[in-house]
C-alpha cells in the first residue's frame, strides 16, 4: 500500500504575523531611502539643468548688451575729429558755428539712434548738444562732476552710467577727448538709451538685472526691481552716488527677499516670498563695470522632483505588489498540496490583475507566436492599428505592413530571435479606416513554456512626426527668407555702389569749378592792378627811350665812357620790369594742388609786392609787424598768396575815403598755430554784415566793382589747409581779418 505525503503543518499565525512585521518594515524603510535618494537625484539634476540653461541664457543676454553698447562705442572718438567742433570751442562766440555743430550733433543723434549727444567745454560747461531746440536741452548745464568728463579731459575714453540730471532717463555715456595732439580743447559725450536691453527675455521663467559695483539694480526686465540693491549700501557706497549723481532724486533701498542660499555647484537661492523663488546667476562684464544677473524660476524644478519622486513610489509600488505576488505565489506553492484550490483561485485573480495591467498600459502591446502571426492584441494596440483582437488573431503582423515597411519589420523579428537588445524601429502601418499611422516598434523574443513567442511593443509618432513636418516648414521658410534678404542686399549694395561714384564724380566737378574760380578770382585781382603796373612799366619803358637816344649821341661823340653808364642804366631799368612782370606770371598760374612746406611770410611779401603799384597809387602805408623768425604752415604757395592778395586789396578799398590809409600785417606763432591778423584804418564792417561777410556773392561794394566771391573764395582755402578765418572791427577803428593757419616745419611735405 503506498503511502500519502505528508502535508505540512500551516506556520501558527503568530509566527507568520511576526515575519511579515519585519519584511513590511524593511521595505518601508528601503522604501524611504529610495524616496529620498530620488528626491535628492531629482532636485540636483533638476538644478543641474536649470543652471546650464540659465548659463547659456545669461552668455546670450550680455553679448546682445554688448553689441548693443559697441554700435555707439566708436562714435564720440569719430566725432571729436571734427573740425567744426575743434572750432567752436576755440571761437565759443562764433554763432555760424554754434548753430552748425547744433545741427551737426542732432544729425549725427538721429542717424546713430543715440539718446543725446552734446559738447562740453574745458570746464565741463555744455556749448552745443543734438537737444538745442528742446525745451530741457543740455546747452548751459555744468557736467564737470561726471566720470566720464574726468576720464575724457585726462585724454581716455570715458564710460559712466546713470541717471540724466536733465531727462532723468537712464542711459550709459561714453565721451571722448576733443582736441590736437596733447591739447584738448573739450569733450564730446554721447548718450546711449538702455531702455531697449530690458527688452531682451531669456524664456519662459527668466528675468534678468544688471548692478553696479555697489549693487544698485538699474537695469531689469521686471520694473518692480529696477533702483533696488542686492544688499544694504554702506555709507562710503552712499556718498559716492551722491557725489556722481548716478540716480539724482532716488534712494536705493533693497530688494524684499526671505532668505538666500548659495548652492555648492554655483548659483545662488534666492526667495522673494510672494515675488516667487528664483535661482541667481552672475557675471562681470568689466569693461562697462557691470555685472549681469539671471533670475531662473524655480518652480520647474520643484515640479520635476514631483514627478520624479511619484514616478519612483509608482515603480516602488510595481515592485513591492510584483514581490508580495511573487510571495504569495510561493507561499501557495509550499501549500499546494493542502491550499491547491486556493492557490488556482489566486492564481486565477493575479493573472486577471496583469491582465488589466496589461491592458490599461498607454502602449500598444502585440504577442507573436513563433512564425510571426498575432496571438493577441491589448486595447491601447486595437485603438491604434483600428482592428479588434479577434478580427486579426492568426494573421502575420507583417500583413499591416507594405514594401520596405513589411522588410524592415521582418529584419527586427530576426534579430530579436538573435539579440537580447530589442531593436527600435520606425515604420508605417495601415489603420483600419485605411489611413496610414506612423509607429515605433520594438521587438522582443520570449522564449515561454509554450515555446518561443515575441512581445511586439507599438507606440504612435503621429505627434512627433508632425512636429518634424512643421520644423521642415519652418526651416524651408527660413531658408526662403534669407535667400530674399541676399537678394535685397546685393540690390541695396549695388545702388550704394553706383551712388558712390556718381558722389565721386560730383566732387570732382566741384573740385574743378572750385579752381576755375580761384583762377578766375586770381585773374580778376590781376586786372585791378593792370593800371598800377602799367604806369611801373610806362616810366622805365620811357627811361630806357631816353638812354638810348642820349648813348646814341655819346657814342657819336666818342663819349664811351658815358655811353656804357647810359647802358647800365638801361640794363636795371630792364630788371626791374623783368620782376614786375614774373610776379605777374607767378600769381597768375594755376595751383599744383600738393601741400607742401610754405613761407608764410614769404607770402605776405610776395602778395605785398604784387600790390605795391596800386597801394602806391592810392597813398596807402603798409607796416610789417613779425620777426625774422621761419613760421611755416602746410599747404600751396599760390592759394596762400591769393588769399593775402583779396585781404590786403579789400582793405585798400576800404580806405578809398579815408584820411589816414594804413595797413597793418601782423604775424606770430601760437604753440602750433600761427596767426596772421591784416588791420586797416578804414570805417570798418557793419555789424548785420559780419555774419554774411564769407558767403558766396555777398559784396558791400558798388554795382560793376565786386563778384563777392573773394573772401568766399579766401576762407574755403583757408579752411583746406586745416585753418580758420573770420573777420570783426578793431577797437582802435577799421576792419581786422585774422587767419589761423597749422604750424609745420621747413621739410615736411603733403604725403
Amino acid at each position: 500500500m503506498t503511502s500519502r505525503a505528508a502535508i505540512p503543518e500551516p506556520v501558527p499565525r503568530t509566527r507568520r504575523w511576526r515575519a511579515r512585521a519585519l519584511v513590511a518594515a524593511a521595505a518601508i524603510a528601503v522604501a524611504a531611502v529610495v524616496l529620498a535618494g530620488t528626491w535628492w537625484l531629482a532636485r540636483e539634476s533638476a538644478y543641474a539643468g536649470l543652471r546650464t540653461q540659465s548659463a547659456n541664457d545669461l552668455r546670450l543676454y550680455i553679448a546682445n548688451v554688448r553689441r548693443e553698447l559697441e554700435k555707439f562705442e566708436y562714435l564720440p572718438s569719430l566725432l571729436a575729429d571734427d573740425s567744426r567742433l575743434q572750432r567752436l570751442l576755440r571761437e565759443p562766440a562764433d554763432a555760424l558755428a554754434w548753430r552748425s555743430v547744433n545741427r551737426y550733433l542732432q544729425l549725427a543723434a538721429n542717424v546713430s539712434n543715440a539718446a543725446a549727444i552734446y559738447l562740453l567745454d574745458d570746464d565741463g560747461l555744455t556749448v552745443a548738444a543734438s537737444n538745442f531746440d528742446d525745451a530741457d536741452s543740455f546747452i548751459g548745464d555744468n557736467y564737470s562732476f561726471r566720470p566720464y568728463y574726468q576720464q575724457a579731459a585726462k585724454g581716455r575714453l570715458g564710460r559712466f552710467y546713470a541717471l540724466g540730471i536733465t531727462s532723468n532717463r537712464r542711459g550709459y555715456y561714453f565721451a571722448s577727448p576733443v582736441g590736437r595732439g596733447d591739447e584738448i580743447l573739450g569733450v564730446v559725450v554721447v548718450k546711449v538709451p538702455l531702455a531697449p536691453l530690458e527688452r531682451e527675455r531669456g524664456g519662459s521663467g527668466r528675468e534678468f538685472i544688471v548692478t553696479d559695483p555697489a549693487g544698485v539694480i538699474f537695469l531689469s526686465t521686471e520694473p518692480s526691481w529696477r533702483f533696488k540693491t542686492l544688499h544694504p549700501l554702506t555709507a562710503p557706497q552712499r556718498r559716492r552716488i551722491e557725489s556722481t549723481q548716478r540716480y539724482p532724486g532716488r534712494s536705493p533701498s533693497p530688494l524684499q527677499r526671505e532668505s538666500t542660499t548659495a548652492l555648492a555647484d554655483g548659483g545662488t537661492l534666492v526667495d522673494l516670498g510672494d515675488g516667487g523663488s528664483f535661482l541667481r546667476q552672475e557675471r562681470g562684464m568689466p569693461t562697462a563695470g557691470w555685472r549681469v544677473h539671471v533670475m531662473a524660476d524655480t518652480a520647474p524644478v520643484y515640479e520635476q522632483i514631483v514627478r520624479s519622486v511619484l514616478l519612483a513610489a509608482a515603480s516602488l509600488f510595481a515592485i513591492a505588489l510584483a514581490a508580495g505576488v511573487f510571495a504569495q505565489r510561493r507561499a501557495r506553492l509550499a501549500e499546494r498540496r493542502r491550499f491547491e484550490q486556493a492557490s488556482m483561485e489566486a492564481a486565477a485573480a493575479n493573472a486577471e490583475r496583469v491582465r488589466a495591467i496589461i491592458d490599461n498600459t498607454r502602449a500598444g502591446l502585440v504577442t507573436l507566436t513563433a512564425d510571426g502571426r498575432i496571438a493577441s492584441l491589448n486595447p491601447t494596440a486595437e485603438t491604434l492599428l483600428g482592428r479588434s483582437s479577434d478580427s486579426v488573431s492568426g494573421d502575420p503582423l507583417t500583413g499591416l505592413f507594405d514594401g520596405g515597411d513589411r522588410r524592415t519589420l521582418e529584419q527586427g523579428l530576426r534579430m530579436a530571435a538573435e539579440t537580447a537588445t530589442p531593436p527600435l524601429l520606425e515604420v508605417s502601418a495601415h489603420h483600419g479606416d485605411g489611413s496610414d499611422l506612423p509607429l515605433e516598434v520594438a521587438v522582443s523574443a520570449m522564449d515561454l513554456p509554450e515555446g518561443r513567442r515575441y512581445l511586439v511593443t507599438l507606440h504612435d509618432l503621429s505627434e512627433r512626426k508632425a512636429g518634424e513636418r512643421a520644423l521642415r516648414e519652418a526651416h524651408d521658410q527660413l531658408e526662403q527668407r534669407v535667400s530674399e534678404r541676399t537678394r535685397d542686399l546685393l540690390t541695396t549694395n549695388r545702388r550704394l555702389s553706383r551712388e558712390i561714384e556718381e558722389h565721386q564724380r560730383t566732387e570732382a566737378a566741384l573740385t574743378r569749378t572750385r579752381d576755375e574760380l580761384v583762377q578766375a578770382a586770381k585773374l580778376a585781382a590781376i586786372g585791378q592792378l593792370a593800371a598800377g603796373i602799367n604806369h611801373e612799366i610806362n616810366q622805365p619803358l620811357t627811361a630806357i627811350r631816353a638812354y638810348a637816344d642820349n648813348a646814341r649821341l655819346l657814342l657819336d661823340h666818342d663819349r664811351e665812357d658815358d655811353a656804357r653808364g647810359n647802358l647800365s642804366l638801361i640794363s636795371d631799368l630792364t630788371g626791374r620790369m623783368a620782376r614786375i612782370v614774373n610776379q605777374l606770371k607767378l600769381f597768375s598760374r594755376k595751383s599744383t594742388g600738393t601741400p607742401v612746406a610754405v613761407s608764410v611770410p614769404a607770402a605776405v611779401d610776395d602778395a605785398l609786392a604784387l600790390l605795391d603799384p596800386q597801394l602806391s597809387r592810392e597813398g596807402v602805408a603798409v607796416f610789417r609787424h613779425w620777426d625774422a623768425a621761419p613760421l611755416y604752415c602746410l599747404g600751396d604757395t599760390v592759394r596762400l598768396e591769393q588769399v593775402f592778395v583779396n585781404l590786403i586789396g579789400n582793405a585798400a578799398q576800404a580806405m578809398s575815403e579815408a584820411e589816414r590809409r594804413e595797413v597793418h600785417v601782423t604775424l606770430h606763432a601760437d604753440g602750433d598755430w600761427i596767426e596772421v591778423r591784416v588791420r586797416d584804418t578804414g570805417p570798418g564792417i557793419d555789424d548785420e554784415h559780419l555774419a554774411q561777410i564769407f558767403e558766396t556773392f555777398f559784396t558791400t561794394k558798388d554795382t560793376g566793382q565786386g563778384l563777392g566771391l573773394g573772401l568766399s573764395i579766401s576762407a574755403r582755402i583757408i579752411e583746406e589747409m586745416g585753418g580758420t578765418m573770420h573777420a570783426d572791427n578793431d577797437p582802435e577803428g577799421g576792419a581786422v581779418f585774422t587767419v589761423t593757419l597749422p604750424r609745420t616745419t621747413e621739410d615736411a611735405n603733403g604725403e
